[in-house]
């Protein structure tokens, strides 16, 4: 039943339904900014774009931080004890993939460029980060505590039990190393694509 490494939220019997459910708001956000956006019959001008002239460590540094700290934020409010906190972050990540896209003015050529290399990691990511927050909303609520007592509470087995398997093993065991993976590759084949896509 348990998997090694502690990292028993695998085994969780509600993981999939929540990874479903996280993927569902991610695709709401993503629509809400389709629909809300037009594209412009501008074409958006990469040769401005910083990214053009940032090194590639650079890149890789901006985006390790953004991503280290959405995820943590999905995963970590969670203790709040409230289910809001996860739905919000995934769909405002949802609305920034749809509002690129829509800046991109739907060109498949370039979403496929600056969007999917880094994304088929980042993507999952992020749902797997909106299931384990769920999870330990889940999980907490069996200890009775509310968001001002868990901190001081935090001692109690259940209450460690749940936050060590269900946040800091996921997160510094799976999450931590596929971001590290997605900000490489968006640092280096999403800007090398880029450049070949836009002729630079």
């Amino acid at each position: 039943m348990t998997t090694n490494n502690g990292m028993i939220i695998l085994d969780h019997p509600n993981l999939l339904i929540y990874v479903i459910l996280s993927l569902c708001i991610l695709l709401i956000g993503c629509g809400v900014a389709l629909i809300i956006s037009s594209s412009s019959d501008i074409p958006f001008d990469f040769n401005n774009s910083p990214v053009i002239v940032m090194t590639s460590f650079k890149i890789f540094e901006l985006v390790i931080i953004k991503n280290l700290m959405a995820t943590f934020l999905i995963i970590s409010l969670s203790i709040l004890g409230s289910r809001v906190v996860p739905v919000l972050c995934l769909l405002v990540n949802g609305y920034i993939i749809g509002s690129t896209m829509a800046i991109l003015n739907y060109n498949p050529s370039i979403i496929a460029a600056v969007i999917f290399p880094h994304g088929y990691i980042e993507f999952p990511l992020l749902i797997f980060t909106g299931a384990c927050s769920f999870i330990i909303i889940d999980e907490l609520k069996k200890t009775g505590l509310n968001a001002f007592t868990l901190l001081k509470k935090h001692g109690k087995p259940h209450v460690r039990y749940t936050l060590t398997n269900y946040l800091w093993y996921p997160y510094l065991i799976l999450i931590v190393p596929g971001v590290l993976v997605a900000a490489f590759i968006e640092a280096t084949l999403t800007v090398w694509n880029l450049k070949a896509v836009i002729g630079i």
